[in-house]
């Protein structure tokens, strides 16, 4: 497998550790990334996963202790905020701000991506004219360009960002074809990397391309694959001024993080001990690039708890997050 499929792969695993899908869920799943019933059974044995029928006792994750390093702890709630951030419980739709709310303009669109590729996408900014936005890409989770990412997208639209989002299966249909988790993780774990980032640099040229945008004031940020995603185009050298990678795995190669001019602000889960350890090599590279940076990880958390669409999510610590993604935003782009 490759590094994606192999993240893919392991999303699912925990899923089935924490009894999100049931073990013949697993298999269908993990079988469609690696493209055989023996692929997927080796993977999940080599992972400790034994034959049908047997016992299977996970050990809970390790708590992941917060680094001495970093500039501090996560803001506090603040009752000042009049941007929209995470809900105060879980949804069932994603949706925390209709497309008509009258605050932004919001909607989708076709971005053109390499070799003439139409790009399925949305974008989202705020009623305001005479004035130059900062400019924000998400990236999506694994499973591509949900209704839950469309709100997000939104939401940085009320906090004054013009925002927009690509789905990186475009070419086969993306999320609303694909709506098979495992059928659209396949699809996903089959593109390399470095096509990958670039339809985001492509996604990046048309926020630049914007008369509304600012083009020298430029985010990415991005959720679990998104999240590791974000630290890919990091590490490509993109010329962003500002990430936020909420839980991404690190690249297999970080070494181009070492010169990034990005600022950054790394957000990890304290319960997400397998990609929260990635920040032991990605630290380094950011010291050396001499950029502003933060590694925050968010106590009582888990994978993907800022989704108010997932099982994981902590509404308390996705609103710090939320704030602290807002606050950096503003502070190096805005």
């Amino acid at each position: 497998m490759n590094e994606i499929q192999k993240y893919l792969a392991e999303e699912h695993l925990a899923d089935f550790r924490d009894g999100l899908i049931t073990r013949r869920e697993l298999l269908r799943r993990v079988t469609l990334i690696t493209g055989s019933a023996a692929a997927a059974t080796g993977f999940l044995v080599a992972c400790g996963l034994g034959p049908q029928g047997s016992a299977i006792t996970p050990a809970p994750p390790a708590p992941v202790t917060p680094p001495p390093t970093g500039g501090g702890t996560p803001s506090p709630v603040r009752p000042d905020i009049a941007y929209a951030t995470p809900p105060a419980q879980a949804t069932t739709d994603g949706v925390t701000v209709r497309e008509d709310d009258e605050r932004i303009d919001a909607g989708p669109l076709t971005i053109k991506g390499p070799g003439g590729a139409d790009l399925i996408a949305y974008q989202a900014a705020p009623k305001l004219r005479g004035v130059q936005l900062p400019g924000v890409l998400v990236i999506h989770e694994n499973r591509g360009l949900v209704p839950h990412i469309k709100d997000v997208t939104r939401r940085f639209a009320t906090a004054g960002f013009f925002a927009a989002a690509i789905d990186l299966v475009s070419r086969e249909g993306g999320a609303d074809k694909l709506t098979d988790q495992g059928a659209y993780n396949a699809a996903l774990g089959r593109r390399p990397v470095g096509e990958m980032v670039a339809d985001l640099s492509a996604a990046l040229d048309f926020l630049r391309g914007q008369p509304l945008v600012n083009k020298a004031r430029i985010g990415v940020t991005g959720y679990c694959f998104g999240g590791g995603m974000t630290w890919s185009v990091v590490n490509s050298g993109a010329a962003v001024q500002a990430a936020v990678p909420f839980y991404g795995p690190a690249p297999a190669d970080v070494s181009g993080i070492g010169s990034t001019r990005a600022a950054v602000l790394a957000v990890y889960a304290s319960d997400d001990a397998r990609v929260t350890a990635g920040r032991d090599a990605i630290e380094p590279q950011l010291k050396k690039a001499g950029v502003p940076y933060r590694i925050e990880v968010y106590p009582g958390t888990g994978h993907g708890f800022h989704n108010d669409t997932g099982a994981r999510y902590n509404p308390e610590q996705a609103r710090r997050a939320w704030v602290d993604t807002i606050d950096w935003f503003k502070r190096y782009i805005g």
